[in-house]
């Protein structure tokens, strides 16, 4: 009746048990090749941000998808010079880049009582940027007459990403965390960029 018991027992354990929180989320002060730190062209907030939902597959194996933005805009005007006369001219713009990863991650320590934890992660990220701007400058054919514009582009990057992290457990429910992630073009495999992210998780759910 003991063995009996005792293999019950062993046979009712469960060797990967669920994790205790499946969903996280993460945010983070981000920066990467495409969304440096510091505002390079107009006004707007110079430190770019990053959100990560995440979802616990397994103890040690995680999905998740992250999302950087910023926007800066501005406006230059000023007049040039022709033939001894002054034109004016005056140009406002605006600028937006967007990172999006989809990550799978999985952690290389074993024990998760650990106040330390290190992750691998690998995947795909979207970068785009977009520009839009307004305004006028000199018609040098017509002596006082302008020319208005109204332009936009738009340029979207394709990466393979692949890094790492490591965790540091505050309680049950927090963490801080810092992320490395090394990138290069699909469409090239030649120039490598690096992006990292430094914030908070936070654990939701139950035990």
């Amino acid at each position: 009746m003991l063995s009996v018991s005792l293999g019950g027992r062993a046979q009712s354990a469960d060797p990967d048990p669920k994790p205790a929180y499946r969903l996280y989320g993460d945010l983070a002060a981000y920066s990467s090749y495409f969304l440096p730190l510091g505002n390079h062209s107009g006004t707007g907030f110079g430190l770019p941000l990053q959100a990560t939902l995440g979802y616990q597959l397994r103890p040690r194996l995680a999905v998740q998808v992250g999302v950087a933005y910023r926007a800066a805009s501005g406006n230059s005007e000023g007049t040039i010079l022709d033939n001894g006369s002054s034109r004016a001219y005056a140009n406002d713009y605006r600028n937006t880049n967007l990172s999006v990863s989809a990550l799978g991650r999985y952690t290389l320590t074993r024990n998760p009582a650990h106040r330390f934890q290190f992750d691998v992660l690998g995947g795909m990220t979207l970068e785009r940027h977009t520009f839009r701007g307004t305004g006028f400058y000199p018609d040098y054919d017509q002596p006082t007459g302008s020319v208005e514009f109204n332009r936009s582009s738009s340029n979207n990057r394709y990466l393979l990403t692949a890094g790492a992290s490591v965790r540091y457990q505050l309680s049950p429910r927090f963490e801080l965390l810092y992320t490395g992630t090394v990138n290069t073009d699909i469409r090239s495999f030649q120039q490598l960029t690096t992006s990292s992210a430094l914030g908070l998780r936070y654990r939701f759910g139950r035990r």
